[in-house]
């Protein structure tokens, strides 16, 4: 039977071992919430890492646009040129064109002429050697004939007068024959002459249109040659437009991605700010829980000098580094000689979160002043606090830079309640 001191013994082992087991539990907690808490700012911290090199990308790829639409341009005016050259071409053609018709009209009509004089020539020709035929015949007769002819034409003359007119009339028809052939030759030699006047005419026509002929070969040969050069051209041409539509895809596919990055990041900053609220939330009463009704006169000047100014209040505007138009969710403040002046918390409370980068806010700091309230500083030069430090309202906990995404020093002022990201001119002003 177990004795009262075994039994007290073993409630005792047991009450210990309860109590290293929530001694462990509160020591292992806490870390498993900053682990937790890391590895989201971590994953934050890749996405906006992500989001700087999209940009970067994007602004290569627009450069790379601008010079292959500077191409597209100087390709275009090549195009324009060959196209005016080509179209004074077809002009010269038309011409030379016209010229040859009525070159060839003028050949045809030579040749109806020539033919017209050839079929002349021909019968000519022809009558020419009906009267040799004659002439010929003639001549044999009285050849035959001889003396006896001349003996007819004398017993057969009635007197001398008789004799003497027939005699005449011989050697007259004789002379007539002779006259007709020569006048045929002449009138065949005047034809043969006009066809040669027009063979010489024709010869010439056709020589001209020889060389139109060269002139049309030569206007086509150049308008060959300027074609193959515009199909060159357009060759390049849509060789580079296919360049740019690749371009503007991969344009489009970056900023789809860093619209996802973003949208990832919001997420994360809400499941942030959620870690946030719940770890104050855990905290014992009576903390900071007097500001939870703060409001714009609770609140103090992040850049304490009288000869700070609003650089780009809070919403929409193009960005000045990628230009694009997007939503800027703080205020920016600077002044002149802004670089390395002191920043200082707008209220009193805790440092929840301290980043050195170059990139993004660049090196930043938050401070959570209960109540949902928090403040950010970003594009700081460096860090005065660390995180988990308590900071009075007042007290410079950076100093203003121009790193991470900045076109010169100046201070990006936010302010977030449970999370959302709210405009800082309704709770600080000069």
């Amino acid at each position: 039977m177990m004795t009262k001191t075994n039994i007290f013994a073993r409630i005792l082992t047991v009450f210990i071992s309860l109590s290293l087991v929530f001694i462990c539990l509160g020591e292992f907690s806490p870390k498993t919430h900053a682990k937790t808490l890391s590895s989201l700012k971590t994953e934050q911290q890749e996405l906006k890492d992500k989001v700087k090199e999209s940009e970067d990308k994007i602004k290569e790829l627009e450069g790379q646009k601008a010079e292959q639409e500077k191409i597209i341009d100087e390709l275009n005016k090549q195009i324009n040129q060959l196209n005016s050259q080509i179209e004074n071409i077809n002009d010269q053609q038309e011409i030379i064109n016209d010229e040859i018709i009525i070159i060839e009209r003028k050949i045809k009509k030579l040749d109806d002429e020539i033919a017209e004089l050839d079929r002349k020539i021909a019968e000519k020709d022809e009558e020419i050697e009906e009267t040799v035929r004659l002439y010929g015949e003639r001549l044999r007769a009285n050849y035959v004939a001889g003396e006896t002819s001349l003996l007819e034409i004398v017993t057969q003359s009635t007197s001398i007068s008789n004799f003497f007119d027939r005699l005449e009339l011989v050697r007259r028809v004789n002379e007539s024959d002779e006259k007709l052939v020569k006048k045929l030759d002449e009138e065949i030699k005047e034809i043969e002459g006009m066809q040669q006047d027009l063979r010489d005419a024709k010869a010439e026509v056709e020589a001209e249109k020889a060389e139109l002929e060269v002139k049309k070969a030569d206007l086509q040969a150049a308008e060959n040659e300027l074609q193959a050069a515009q199909d060159e051209i357009y060759e390049k041409s849509n060789e580079v437009n296919k360049k740019l539509r690749e371009l503007n895809y991969q344009t489009k596919e970056l900023e789809v991605s860093i619209d996802k990055y973003n949208s990832d990041m919001d997420k994360i900053d809400a499941e942030i700010e959620a870690f946030l609220k719940e770890q104050e939330a855990s905290k014992p009463s009576g903390g900071s829980s007097s500001n939870s009704h703060a409001n714009s006169k609770g609140w103090v000047w992040p850049v304490p000098y009288s000869n700070s100014y609003v650089t780009s209040p809070y919403g929409y505007r193009n960005d000045p580094i990628s230009g694009a138009y997007k939503f800027h969710s703080g205020i920016d403040i600077s002044m002149p000689n802004a670089m390395g002046k002191n920043l200082v918390a707008v209220k009193s409370g805790t440092v929840i979160f301290t980043k050195y980068s170059n990139s993004g806010y660049g090196n930043y700091v938050m401070v959570d002043h209960g109540g949902g309230y928090v403040s950010l500083y970003a594009h700081c030069k460096s860090l005065a606090v660390s995180t988990g430090q308590y900071v009075n309202q007042g007290q410079v906990i950076a100093y203003i830079g121009t790193s991470g995404y900045s076109t010169g020093p100046h201070v990006h002022f936010e302010i977030r309640i449970n999370g959302e990201k709210v405009n800082p001119a309704n709770y600080v002003s000069k």
